[in-house]
């Protein structure tokens, strides 16, 4: 089935890959300062990136609020031309 030459060379494979899985990998992490041990740090790191969140949330969602004003706005103001026009002075 295996010659020798074949399992020497799975032995050898194995040693060498029981190596590698014992070196530890560097880990690359944002430099944002959630891992950072200062508090402070750690504090304004999560409440900068909610704020950049919430403000790229809100950019999009006022975008979508005017183009839709803007499509709505003529008819809108019409139906209140309508209605203003309809009371008695």
């Amino acid at each position: 089935m295996y010659t020798d030459q074949d399992i020497t060379n799975l032995v050898a494979r194995v040693q060498q890959l029981e190596q590698q899985a014992a070196m530890p990998k560097p880990v690359m992490l944002p430099g944002y300062g959630i891992l950072s041990k200062n508090f402070l740090t750690r504090a304004f790191s999560v409440w900068g990136l909610y704020f950049v969140a919430s403000l790229i949330i809100g950019i999009a969602i006022s975008c979508v609020a005017t183009v839709l004003g803007l499509l709505l706005g003529n008819t809108a103001m019409d139906w209140i031309n309508q209605l203003l026009g309809n009371l008695p002075i």
